[in-house]
């Protein structure tokens, strides 16, 4: 990455940071209303027809821009990073869909997110070359990993907002978590990748869902009662305010941030979460689930800040201009030795 794109790209950090906020209340929206609906109705049906309703929406807008061929270039001009991101947005959605159905809404949203940031720090400069990682935001990401520990053991000893719960269901539920949280951290890294290869947000989503949409479909039509019917509604809410919106906000904020800062970010969504979740009647309050999510979201505004100085300090650093070496024309040594070559002295008349 160049001085000037690092230059660039710091100084679009805070217009990231509303993006980036916004998909994690929507995200926190979704993941509440699904883990009520979802009791009841297909996972895979759901995702079946809200991901094809997205899709549809984002791949014919791009076709009225720019026309078929090029909406779907980065099919064959990017083609591995497509793949990738094809295959971790796959994982990411349908891991968190069946783990709604098992655990709390708030505990599957901060296990799923929170670990973002500790798999971005250990994968991302090896995806990325040239990143780097501030020591603040190491630290920051331990914490938020020993406070997802805590809402584990939370969850399988029945102190989550869900209450006792079967073991075995709890440890599928938090393995199916922990699933999505490694592929969202591929969303984030992939998502940046295209981006930096001068992909806008609407190219990046019209692209996105392909295999997601296949393998779910493939799914419905191999079941007894897929019920299209009683989830086209749920499906298409969550296609608005759970896939589509959060999507295309989270791909902006993206473009203006570091993969470990949009990860950070990402993780005030179990926040939100836990106040949508309060008028359902199926949980109880849980203060151990309170507790761990204002502790991730002070680290996270610790992190945050951090990586705010630091960018900062680059682009001063940037602006500042270089200095002169000695002996350089332009340099004060530099010019008394050339006057003296010269023959002149230094008010400029011969000696």
């Amino acid at each position: 990455m160049t001085d000037g794109q690092k230059a660039g790209q710091t100084g679009g950090l805070w217009r990231g940071v509303a993006p980036l906020t916004g998909f994690a209340a929507l995200t926190a929206a979704v993941d509440v209303y699904a883990g009520n609906r979802l009791q009841s109705l297909d996972p895979l049906a759901i995702a079946a027809v809200s991901f094809s309703l997205t899709a549809v929406f984002f791949l014919g807008l791009d076709v009225a821009r720019k026309g078929l061929a090029a909406a779907l270039r980065p099919l064959s001009a990017q083609r591995l990073d497509v793949l990738a991101l094809n295959v971790s947005t796959a994982v990411t959605w349908l891991s968190m869909l069946y783990a709604l159905k098992y655990l709390e809404p708030a505990v599957v949203n901060v296990v799923g997110l929170a670990i973002g940031p500790v798999l971005t720090l250990v994968f991302g400069p090896l995806l990325r070359r040239g990143t780097t990682v501030l020591r603040a935001e190491a630290l920051v990401s331990a914490g938020i990993c020993l406070s997802i520990a805590v809402l584990v053991w939370g969850s399988v000893t029945g102190r989550s907002g869900v209450g006792p719960v079967d073991a075995g269901d709890a440890a599928l539920g938090l393995v199916l978590t922990l699933v999505c949280g490694l592929a969202s951290t591929g969303n984030v890294i992939y998502s940046k990748r295209l981006s930096e290869a001068g992909l806008g947000p609407q190219s990046v989503l019209s692209v996105r869902f392909f295999l997601t949409i296949v393998v779910t479909w493939a799914a419905v039509g191999l079941s007894d009662q897929p019920r299209l019917g009683a989830v086209f509604l749920p499906a298409a809410v969550i296609a608005v305010i759970g896939v589509g919106l959060p999507l295309y906000l989270i791909q902006v904020g993206i473009k203006h941030t570091e993969p470990i800062t949009a990860s950070l970010l990402c993780t005030l969504s179990p926040l939100f979460a836990y106040l949508l979740q309060l008028p359902d009647r199926r949980l109880t309050q849980s203060t151990l689930t309170l507790l761990c999510i204002l502790v991730i979201t002070l680290l996270v505004g610790v992190g945050t800040a951090a990586r705010g100085r630091h960018d900062r300090r680059e682009r001063e650093a940037a602006a500042r201009p270089a200095p002169v070496p000695a002996g350089a024309a332009g340099h004060p040594a530099g010019d008394r030795a050339a006057r003296a070559a010269l023959g002149t002295d230094t008010q400029g008349e011969p000696s």
